[in-house]
């Protein structure tokens, strides 16, 4: 008689553990597979204002950190939050291909870093779904775009070049890890611009409180599932063979660490759903009505990546509520008004429509401070907020020294109260571009990329 042949009970037992225990790594696999992008909690806010700045008043003055820089009189607004901001200049954006169309080549290279193709769907994939797509499953809206209008114009290139700053493109992954994301066709994702709409997408049917208790109860039940599996290591380690306790000794090791991160993924932090908004034609309120739905969604965790366009490309709002735009008479439409080709009157007018978007901008991120996040510390601490606008100036419709305004700490990745210069060179092997700034951006948040948009070719220190 074979003294191994297995008796009934241990063919039961053994059958139990090769039904089961397979399983387990599967479970593995999918959750390690998006642990680097949901644990830490990372936020990207994408945000474009219209029709560039008053250039002449808009580098700060020195750089470096702390007191080595001062923000100039057109960012004066941006003062009470100077210790959240880190501002770059001396980047370059599709400088070099400028042609007739300079609002849609900016506004489609914005994230993309890749000149758009006239009159056809042609790109790559900008950085915000990029990042959304490392994050997918992290939450139920993997990204949301939204905007207070669809009126940009034609401007040579299309519509969709003026009136989206988030496409979607072609994907590859390489072998070692890396991410390409290749020029070719592809999808403008359009706009949510009404404020009701947009609250229906992000809390209807929602309870925040909810969530963040049923988030809570979901993972003590996790534990306890791994808390009744772990023991029956022990069990088996007394009854199998080398190779085979090798085997277990592996997916138990695998298991504890799963164990461990269920055990540090973060829960929603308290929040309260906004009151539903009322529809409005009023400029100003429309955006401060955005402003609160996508700081309160970013709080209850509905998204982590959004993209916002405060205006279209070429808009041309009337923006005669302004008080210094009002006094002057005349025209108030805001691209109009850009092109003040050295005008006093239009000058003061334009400088006084770019003070008002960067009141609202200080607005927005003083709210994003005063929020608390699910640990205890300010909302703005683990995102990142990106202001850029289509152009540098206004008025030369420039796409060299543009600047990008950043806001946040993104978890610690980022150090704030800081000005990164980069030298203007004419000299395109040495010139900094938009791309090399997006590398470097992908990477904060577990995107390995080489190479991005038409001139992104290295990782630059930027963010310490």
């Amino acid at each position: 008689m074979n003294n191994h042949r297995f008796s009934r009970r241990r063919f039961i037992t053994s059958a139990g553990v090769t039904v089961t225990l397979p399983m387990l790594p599967s479970l593995l696999y999918r959750r390690n597979a998006s642990a680097a992008t949901c644990t830490p909690v990372k936020r990207l806010l994408a945000y474009m204002y219209p029709n560039g700045l008053h250039m002449a008043e808009s580098l700060p003055v020195g750089a470096g950190a702390g007191t080595a820089w001062t923000l100039p009189a057109m960012l004066a607004p941006l003062l009470p939050v100077k210790s959240d901001l880190l501002i770059v200049t001396g980047l370059e954006n599709q400088m070099r291909r400028r042609e007739l169309g300079d609002h849609a080549i900016g506004c489609g290279a914005l994230f993309t870093a890749r000149k758009p193709t006239a009159n056809q769907q042609i790109t790559n994939m900008s950085v915000d779904q990029a990042i959304a797509d490392a994050q997918m499953g992290c939450r139920g809206i993997a990204s949301i775009q939204l905007g207070t209008e669809n009126t940009g114009g034609v401007d040579d290139f299309g519509t969709y070049y003026t009136r989206s700053i988030s496409w979607r493109g072609t994907t590859t992954s390489n072998a070692d890890g890396s991410k390409t994301f290749s020029t070719g066709a592809a999808t403008p994702l359009g706009k949510e611009i009404d404020p009701v709409k947009a609250f229906n997408r992000l809390f209807m049917g929602t309870d925040p409180a909810a969530s963040a208790s049923d988030a809570a109860m979901r993972k003590a039940l996790r534990q306890s599932v791994l808390d009744t599996v772990v023991p029956h290591g022990d069990f088996l380690r007394t009854r199998l063979n080398t190779e085979d306790r090798l085997k277990v000794d592996e997916l138990f090791t695998g298991i504890r660490s799963l164990e461990l991160e269920i055990q540090s993924t973060a829960v929603a932090g308290t929040c309260t759903k906004p009151a539903t908004p009322v529809a409005t034609t009023d400029v100003q309120k429309k955006i401060e009505i955005f402003h609160n739905l996508m700081a309160v969604a970013f709080q209850c965790d509905v998204t982590r990546v959004m993209s916002f366009m405060m205006g279209d490309a070429l808009s041309s709002k009337n923006l005669s509520f302004i008080p210094a735009v009002s006094a002057a008479g005349g025209a108030a439409g805001h691209h109009a008004v850009s092109h003040h080709s050295g005008d006093a009157t239009m000058v003061a007018k334009f400088k006084a429509m770019v003070l008002w978007e960067m009141q609202m901008i200080a607005a927005f991120i003083q709210k994003l401070k005063g929020l608390t996040d699910f640990d205890g510390q300010p909302l703005l601490n683990n995102m990142l907020v990106i202001f850029g606008s289509e152009i540098a100036d206004g008025n030369r419709h420039n796409h060299d020294d543009k600047p990008l305004i950043l806001a946040g700490k993104l978890g610690g990745l980022v150090t704030t109260d800081r000005h990164v210069r980069y030298p203007v060179n004419r000299d395109y092997t040495l010139v900094k571009t938009y791309g090399d700034f997006f590398i470097t951006l992908l990477g904060l948040y577990d995107v390995k990329v080489t190479t991005f948009g038409d001139d992104g070719k290295e990782a630059i220190t930027w963010n310490r």
